[in-house]
């Protein structure tokens, strides 16, 4: 009878998609990241993939299927990944939030289909100026503007992208009109503003050398409180855009039944990952900030991104087909 019972009992457990067994992982995990090697997203995911191994005591294998801004990689993780735990997805702000607010035809739907993890970095954009630039602080480049001395363009890395969006986020809170100048890629956005072709960029970290040379200015961080990578560079929000956050974000997501236990058991690895120094120290290099957090918590920060930009999108009537 007792050997009938836990006979049942398993097979219930198998069933329902949770694991009959507790010693999750027994084999390799899966990383998919949905950019191409050698970029921000899967940098990240190897640093804290190599740390995850050594505390999971199992492989973990970064998977690279770039494409269409992370959505390819986001829609093979939220509609046809076995959800247990051996496959999951280092999610961003394109395919998660602010590409679900701007794209109207997306075959996933990142609630519906995904389940957060943990959260890996913030990452905070910078406001850079070509040194010529007029104003020192937003207070100034607002008054300027109002005043009628002043009209600004920014580059950012494309239509679509967290700088992008960062800057019509900026605009709508200053009240003020600012021309988006679209490239393919923050790379020659940044050149064009060291070379006075545009007079601002908003960009990521990779900004910071040439700022630290002279060679742009870095006018403030669009993320709600200061980066523990820039200590010394205030927040937009600090300067006058109140309420503004616009940080960029890494983080983990699993197929949408997932087990709990099995997020539960990926959560601590992740959030293991990075408290070792060697990891905080590679992220804090790369000026991007180390963000250990429950799942619960992650979920409510991709509900507030998504409203956030929701919001924006809909008051601009901005829209990507």
């Amino acid at each position: 009878m007792i050997k009938g019972l836990l006979i049942t009992f398993a097979t219930l457990a198998a069933l329902a998609g949770v694991p009959a067994r507790a010693d999750f992982p027994e084999r390799s995990i899966t990383i998919i990241v949905a950019f191409a090697a050698g970029g921000g997203v899967d940098t990240v995911a190897r640093l804290i993939g190599k740390a995850m191994a050594t505390n999971l005591g199992q492989p973990v294998i970064i998977d690279n299927r770039p494409g269409a801004a992370g959505q390819i990689g986001t829609d093979f993780v939220a509609r046809r990944a076995e959800p247990d735990g051996y496959t999951i997805l280092m999610g961003s702000p394109g395919a998660i939030t602010a590409g679900v607010a701007l794209a109207s035809n997306l075959p996933y739907n990142p609630k519906r289909d995904l389940a957060a993890v943990g959260q890996a970095v913030i990452i905070p954009n910078i406001l850079a100026a070509n040194p010529s630039f007029p104003a020192n602080n937003v207070k100034e480049m607002v008054e300027l503007v109002k005043s009628g001395k002043l009209q600004i363009n920014y580059g950012s890395g494309g239509t679509g992208t967290s700088q992008h969006l960062a800057g019509e986020l900026l605009a709508h809170t200053l009240g003020i009109p600012m021309l988006h100048v679209p490239y393919k890629g923050t790379a020659p956005s940044v050149v064009d503003a060291i070379s006075g072709q545009i007079q601002l960029t908003i960009a990521d970290p990779s900004v910071i050398p040439y700022t630290r040379a002279g060679k742009l200015r870095a006018i403030g961080v669009t993320t709600a409180k200061r980066s523990q990578a820039l200590p010394d560079l205030p927040t937009l929000a600090e300067q006058g855009a109140t309420g503004y956050d616009a940080g960029n974000w890494y983080g983990f997501l699993a197929p949408k039944k997932t087990p709990a236990a099995v997020i539960k058991r990926l959560n601590q690895s992740i959030n293991q990952a990075l408290t070792e120094t060697d990891v905080q120290r590679a992220l804090l290099t790369l000026g991007m900030d180390p963000t250990p957090n429950s799942p619960d918590e992650f979920q409510a920060y991709l509900d507030a991104d998504l409203a956030r930009w929701t919001v924006l999108v809909n008051a601009l009537g901005l829209k990507i087909q």
